[in-house]
């Protein structure tokens, strides 16, 4: 664990042989993974020892059918074609995607590709596991299922190391932990002993996902809500939509509003049509049948700000500086910003110079973010705003779509992270199998615990323990005050 940059996914890539072998870098010391020399015999000597996930699943993914993707490693090892059959369906089945073994792998969402690699790696049932972030892209509902699936998996004799923002997700699996910040680490048996020998104000600092019941008790007020956005123009309206693609009907009659000045989030299971609704907003894919508008007119790329999944889709230029250039000088998209402080707005002036696809995931995220913000569109569409990115950053990003909100603009986002819901004052759709199941606020989804099941939403746990409205809205806000006022610096000495 670390913040955003602090090296983590370098250390994997090392102790997987990737480094230096097959990405140039200089490494000293001694490294012995399943008892051979790391650095001599790179990954192709570790092969059949160690499983490596990737934290973006799209450069994971070979084969164009769910079931061969999964069967290919296997294929690889010489294994027995009646294993390879037994264990494929097994791991497709610990990810939920048993149903899906027949589907083409470049129609999966992002987070179901994910689950696609990870029971490839399963199946091959390595000695130890390198996991990086490996829920990033995962519903929470099914993120706790994996990790007890690895809790088994660790149980029968397997070494896990992974990378992980939210905690609270492993702290019943990890026997250790290694905190990472500025490439030094420091190695702790669990959560206390960390806290014990860094502090919980570096910690928080450094932008550590603090699980709640290891933040400090503030005397925090009671914060006025934003305004209510009743009486504000609708922007985006869907009635009646349906989308389909690949000849399969994604979104059923989706009837969707977002006005102006309001936070809208949507919620719900991998696949469930999320990423196809924000597309379908964005002008990127055109409806089967119903009605959708954008400002009153037919949906356009030119209307919106859409921040995809993957960073990587959105890049353009080769440095960091450059991105973010050709965002502010571009003719109608020119903004008050030069790029010195578009990046200082971001904290990403020390990036400036470095070559945008090396850049970690989480930093990657904050630039495709920055680029979007920077635009001066009505409706802004974020897909998975803070995957990879620690407390720090996802806090900065919580305040960007608090200030666009504010200032007029439509935002809309699609999110797996139940803390950031939890910090935002918004409207919240939750989606199932390609339909509207729930509409309402954060509260009215929290006291409505019927529904958690069918958009595999688990909020954290401290929320949980929460039963009638007044404890739940005093919980809420002493949360939500708690890390705002830590986030400030307001601690008590």
């Amino acid at each position: 664990m670390g913040p955003t940059g602090s090296g983590k996914s370098t250390l994997l890539l090392t102790i997987a042989g990737a480094i230096p072998h097959h990405i140039p870098g200089r490494v000293e010391g001694i490294l012995t993974v399943a008892g051979k020399n790391a650095l001599e015999v790179g990954m192709l000597g570790l092969v059949g020892d160690i499983g490596l996930l990737f934290q973006d699943p799209e450069i994971q993914i070979v084969m164009p059918i769910v079931f061969d993707e999964v069967a290919f490693p296997l294929e690889n090892l010489k294994t027995p074609r009646e294993k390879i059959i037994k264990r494929a369906q097994e791991a497709l089945d610990k990810t939920s995607l048993g149903s899906f073994k027949d589907y083409p792998t470049d129609i999966l969402s992002t987070g179901q590709k994910q689950k696609l690699a990870l029971a490839s790696i399963m199946a091959m049932d390595p000695k130890i596991y390198l996991l990086d972030e490996p829920t990033a892209h995962i519903d929470p509902k099914t993120a706790r299922e994996i990790y007890s699936e690895l809790s088994q998996l660790k149980r029968n004799g397997a070494a896990i190391i992974l990378v992980e923002h939210r905690i609270e997700y492993v702290l019943d699996l990890v026997d250790k932990i290694l905190y990472i910040d500025n490439g030094q680490g420091i190695m702790a048996q669990n959560m206390e002993e960390l806290i014990e020998k860094v502090g919980l104000e570096k910690l928080l600092d450094s932008g550590v996902w603090i699980p709640a019941s290891y933040l400090p008790s503030l005397n925090t007020e009671p914060q006025s809500i934003n305004p209510t956005v009743e009486d504000a123009d609708p922007t985006v309206q869907a009635k009646s939509l349906q989308v389909q693609l690949g000849g399969k009907i994604i979104l059923h009659d989706i009837d969707f509003t977002a006005k102006r000045g309001e936070t809208t989030v949507i919620i719900g299971p991998n696949g469930s049509g999320k990423t196809t609704l924000l597309k379908t907003i964005a002008g990127l894919i055109k409806p089967k049948n119903g009605q959708i508008t954008v400002q009153g007119k037919k949906p356009s790329p030119t209307s919106v700000a859409y921040v995809t999944q993957i960073p990587d889709h959105q890049f353009t230029e080769r440095t960091v500086e450059e991105e973010i250039r050709s965002v502010v000088s571009n003719g109608s998209r020119r903004t008050s910003l030069d790029p010195e402080q578009a990046l200082k707005r971001f904290g990403l002036e020390k990036l400036r110079d470095k070559v945008v696809y090396e850049l970690s995931q989480g930093e990657k995220r904050l630039v495709s973010l920055l680029e979007m913000i920077l635009l001066d569109r009505p409706v802004y569409l974020l897909d998975e705003p803070t995957f990879g990115l620690d407390l720090k950053y996802s806090l900065l990003v919580l305040k960007n779509i608090e200030h666009l909100a504010n200032s007029g603009k439509t935002v809309i986002l699609v999110t797996h992270d139940s803390w950031l819901v939890t910090l935002l004052q918004s409207k919240i759709y939750g989606l199932s199998q390609g339909r509207i199941v729930f509409a309402g606020s954060l509260e009215d989804l929290l006291l409505n615990r019927d529904i958690w099941q069918r958009i595999n939403f688990d909020p954290p746990s401290f929320l949980k323990e929460a039963e009638d409205p007044a404890q739940l809205k005093e919980t809420l806000q002493d949360y939500r005050e708690t890390l705002k006022q830590l986030a400030r610096g307001d601690r008590q000495k």
